[in-house]
Formats: C-alpha cells, sequence, structure tokens
C-alpha cells in the first residue's frame, strides 16, 4: 500500500524573501533617533576667571540693535514677525546680556532703571544715535568707564525635516533649529573709543519643540525672560561668546 504525500500551498511564503529585503531597507533607511534633553547643546559655562570686586570695570549696558533685515523667522505666525515686536525684542535681549555680564564676575553693572532714568530725564539718546557726546555724558552721570553696546547680527530659526521615509511607511522627523549671531563692543567714555570687541554665535536643535514653544520663548524673551529652550541656549551662548571675547581685548585698567 502506497501512502500519499498532502502538500498544502502556502502563498505568502512565496512572498518571505521580498519581506525579508523590505524590513533590510526600513531599518536602513529609518530616521537617526530624535535628541533627547540630554543630547541638546546646553548653556556653556564662561572660561574666564572671576576678577576680585575692587578691580573690576563699572558698565551701563546702552542697547543692543535689533534689525529686520537679520530676523528670519518664518516658521513663526504672522504676529511674532511683526517688526514693531523688534522693540522689545532689543529691550528683552538687553536684559539678557545684562544678567550674563553679571554672571561673568568681571565687571560691575549699572541697574538698567537707573540709566533709562538719566536718559529720560537729559534727553540722550532720543533720537537713536549713539555719539561720542551721549557716551561721554552718560559715562560723566553714572560714573560708568565703560558702555556696552551692540548689534544682533543674525537671528533665524528654521525647520527641516530629518531621515527619510520608505514607501511611506517611515516619516522624518522634524529638527528645528535656532541661529543667533551677536556682536558687542566696550567703548570708553572718556574717549568714545572702542576697546574691545566680541562676536559671538549659538546654535541649538531640538526635535520636540512644537510652533507654540517657539512662540512662547519669542514672548518670554521679549519680556526678558530666558527659559529652557533652543531659543534661549542659542542666544545666551552667543552672549557668552561675544562677552568674553571682548572682555579679553580690553587693555588693563588703569584707574
Amino acid at each position: 500500500m502506497c501512502s500519499a504525500r498532502v502538500f498544502i500551498e502556502r502563498p505568502w511564503l512565496r512572498l518571505a524573501p521580498f519581506v525579508a529585503l523590505l524590513l533590510v531597507a526600513l531599518a536602513a533607511c529609518a530616521p537617526a533617533a530624535e535628541p533627547t534633553v540630554s543630547d541638546r547643546v546646553d548653556v556653556r559655562p564662561f572660561l574666564l576667571s572671576p576678577l576680585p570686586f575692587d578691580e573690576r570695570r563699572l558698565v551701563a549696558v546702552y542697547d543692543i540693535e535689533v534689525e529686520p533685515v537679520r530676523f528670519d523667522v518664518a516658521v513663526l505666525p504672522a504676529r511674532e514677525r511683526d517688526p514693531r515686536r523688534l522693540v522689545d525684542l532689543s529691550r528683552g535681549i538687553v536684559d539678557v546680556v545684562t544678567n550674563e555680564l553679571i554672571d561673568l564676575g568681571r565687571f560691575r553693572v549699572v541697574e538698567r532703571q537707573r540709566l533709562d532714568r538719566i536718559l529720560q530725564e537729559q534727553d540722550l539718546g532720543q533720537t537713536g544715535r549713539f555719539d561720542d557726546r551721549t557716551v561721554a555724558e552718560i559715562g560723566r552721570l553714572l560714573n560708568a568707564e565703560l558702555i556696552l553696546i551692540g548689534a544682533v547680527s543674525e537671528f533665524s530659526l528654521d525647520r527641516a525635516s530629518a531621515g527619510s521615509a520608505v514607501f511611506g511607511l517611515v516619516g522624518g522627523t522634524t529638527i528645528t533649529t535656532a541661529r543667533i549671531g551677536v556682536d558687542l563692543r566696550f567703548v570708553d567714555v572718556a574717549t568714545g573709543e572702542v576697546l574691545g570687541v566680541g562676536r559671538g554665535l549659538g546654535i541649538a536643535s531640538d526635535a520636540e519643540i512644537t510652533i507654540d514653544g517657539l512662540e512662547l520663548a519669542m514672548q518670554l524673551l521679549r519680556a526678558g525672560t530666558v527659559r529652557e529652550s533652543i531659543v534661549a541656549i542659542a542666544l545666551r551662548n552667543a552672549i557668552r561668546n561675544a562677552l568674553e571675547d571682548a572682555a579679553t581685548a580690553l587693555p588693563p585698567r588703569t584707574r
């Protein structure tokens, strides 16, 4: 008696090699892991050592210019791109620069309220110009040795996709990058001479921040407040780089 073998056809077995190839392709093309908090750039420490208090120059932070042509935030809602908001942004950045200057530990800093009061009482700086006469008068009234002025050389927020998709099955990750440049100058109030110049650039990226999160970061910055965000980190690192460059370029104190 002969036994017959029964073969059960399994069509899906024919697809196995193709499924294996597809899985390999998906693994190869999958996007890189999203940055976590520990992967992101943080605010860098100052490298210069603090000075004894009696060796610190008295500095008044006068103004930080923010020009619309250097401001690229197309990813934000239209209300955040209104040029009229740049006035408040400039004031907020002045507050951040002032706080970073204090944290540097190499200068004594005039309170902003005192500087604003003198500017208003003496009708100085109302034309928006910064000339030798204004510098000397401000310095005399504040008994300051240096005036710190500066400008935002670039300010951009960009969102781009990282990774790729295969047959529409794998999507990319959206990476948001803040890139901010700051130029700072220390001006001698007695002569109007620029004694120290510093330029700093800060870059920070995040795969988790939303448009709403970016908008909140800008609102806080206009109020002079910096919380942990790529905007705050990029700005503070740019300021710290510029401050240390400018401070290093200063000649030794003679009085």
